[in-house]
């Protein structure tokens, strides 16, 4: 009995055929794992806002500060962040990141702010925390200002929201390495793209206070979006696109959306640096009106 063997003309073509089927395939499979974290993400921003719809109902209706300290020397018992405020809430660190951020999360048994107690169990998570992928809308909700004491933050009450569907509380956000130039994890502040508005005789207005233009010192890691930066903390005042050009976003009374950059900055006349102003402030999903 003659048993044939494949020649090479027979495996070559079994060959281009199985890599014609792996073209066709892995941009459908890398799609629908895109698609998985982009709803996956989507349900951890509804499980972190409606913590903090929990929250606000537990603090006279008022939204989170960036921080909590009490004291002048921050520790792991007086210092904690918007997300450290948060954990008692949820049943999991985790749920603080996009599932789209593989560069690498925060190792929380191994991240203690150097001032903060070394050891001490309570501080593990205070500078983890700030590289959580939920980006807060501080600026709006809770703006911290210099006082003739101090910083303070004024924290914003659920009867200053005009309309809670339209207004941001969370978005997907970024952080890159200094040295490397690579992003590292998220941001747990972000800011909007514009600032300022004018009133009805032409001069600026503050809105994340208020006030006139220039009379209040207000705390920002950033001076607004500067489009088409490298340094990603800055092209969208620290949020990013995770999910092909797109971002998760949640607003004030739990819902989630995807936004495109674009998206963000409906409203506004924007320019870098908070240069651009306001325009409508019924399509505009940052500030309180």
């Amino acid at each position: 009995m003659v048993r044939r063997a494949f020649t090479l003309v027979e495996l070559l073509v079994v060959l281009a055929i199985l890599l014609v089927v792996a073209g066709v395939l892995f941009p459908v499979f890398a799609s629908a794992k895109a698609r998985a974290h982009s709803t996956q993400c989507a349900s951890q921003f509804k499980q972190v806002s409606q913590a903090t719809l929990i929250y606000t109902d537990d603090y006279d209706q008022r939204y989170l500060p960036i921080n909590h300290q009490v004291g002048g020397t921050p520790s792991s018992q007086n210092d904690r962040t918007w997300v450290q405020l948060l954990l008692p809430y949820r049943p999991g660190f985790d749920q603080f990141f996009c599932p789209e951020n593989r560069t690498g999360k925060s190792v929380v048994a191994s991240t203690f702010d150097a001032d903060l107690v070394a050891g001490d169990t309570s501080s593990r998570y205070y500078t983890a925390s700030q590289k959580v992928n939920l980006g807060y809308n501080f600026q709006y909700l809770s703006p911290v200002v210099r006082e003739q004491s101090g910083w303070a933050a004024r924290t914003r009450s659920q009867f200053d929201i005009q309309s809670s569907a339209s207004t941001i509380l969370f978005v997907d956000s970024a952080v890159q390495d200094a040295s490397t130039g690579q992003v590292i994890g998220g941001s747990w502040l972000v800011v909007p793209p514009c600032r300022y508005t004018a009133d009805p005789i032409g001069r600026a207005v503050d809105t994340f206070t208020g006030s006139s233009a220039g009379n209040t010192e207000v705390y920002t890691p950033s001076r607004g979006w500067e489009g088409g930066s490298e340094n990603v903390e800055f092209r969208y005042g620290g949020a990013w696109t995770w999910h092909t050009g797109r971002m998760t976003v949640a607003m004030l009374d739990g819902s989630v959306r995807s936004f495109s950059p674009s998206d963000l900055t409906r409203g506004c006349n924007f320019q870098a640096n908070w240069q651009g102003f306001i325009q409508n402030s019924a399509v505009y999903k940052w500030d309180l009106n």
